[in-house]
């Protein structure tokens, strides 16, 4: 039965991965580069495009000899981090603005705010390297960087080596398995995505255990 259950469910998932191969491939076969520019800058605003999907789909049609490696993979790689600075700033400079005007409406105070800050600048940033390879995430830490108003440096060092890595990956995965990049696909982003949703987990966790044993000391100090 479940052998059963799960032969439905890969079949389902290379149907979704079949319409998305007809949807998006006409665009990229007939525009180009400037199609996977376009898509992946949508895409990782906020639109919900299938973005590993087309990474490795990308990396494909590299291996048939309709696209070349580094032009789809730089093209690829400008496309998101142009995105990602895009909602950085949409973040940095309406974010604030918006939270001082309706944050004690919806309970968000300025020292909470304060607080998120602090925790984003500490630990929060590691989420925007990471957070590539975890759908649902990647579109979101741009805007709550900008908001909580990571440094720019800070922020592009992190952003752009994850971006870096991600389509390298993605793209090199594409290329190197061609015919069968629908078959495996699906098994290495969802393993991939366990991983480093695992690894930002143990960030986070070690980060906090960091912190309360710095508050501990500091207490025993104080102590006469």
């Amino acid at each position: 039965m479940k052998e059963g259950t799960s032969a439905k469910c890969g079949e389902n998932i290379l149907n979704e991965i079949n319409e998305i191969v007809t949807v998006f491939g006409g665009y990229i076969s007939q525009y180009g580069y400037g199609a996977l520019f376009g898509l992946f800058f949508l895409g990782i605003l906020g639109m919900p495009l299938p973005e590993e999907t087309l990474l490795v789909f990308s990396g494909f049609l590299v291996s048939t000899g309709q696209l070349k490696y580094v032009p789809t993979f730089l093209v690829c790689f400008l496309g998101s981090i142009t995105a990602m600075t895009t909602a950085y700033w949409i973040g940095r400079t309406l974010g604030f603005v918006f939270i001082e005007r309706y944050g004690k409406r919806l309970g968000l105070g300025y020292a909470l705010y304060r607080k998120t800050e602090d925790w984003f600048n500490r630990v929060g940033k590691w989420a925007l390297p990471l957070g590539y390879f975890i759908p649902g995430i990647r579109q979101f830490t741009a805007y709550f960087a900008g908001i909580t108003r990571l440094p720019f440096p800070t922020f592009m060092l992190y952003t752009y080596t994850g971006g870096l890595f991600w389509c390298a990956l993605f793209v090199t995965i594409g290329w190197q398995l061609g015919e069968r990049w629908e078959q495996l696909f699906v098994l290495v982003a969802r393993n991939l995505a366990v991983f480093f949703l695992a690894l930002l987990a143990v960030i986070v966790c070690w980060s906090y255990w960091c912190k309360r044993k710095a508050a501990a000391k500091t207490k025993r100090e104080e102590l006469p």
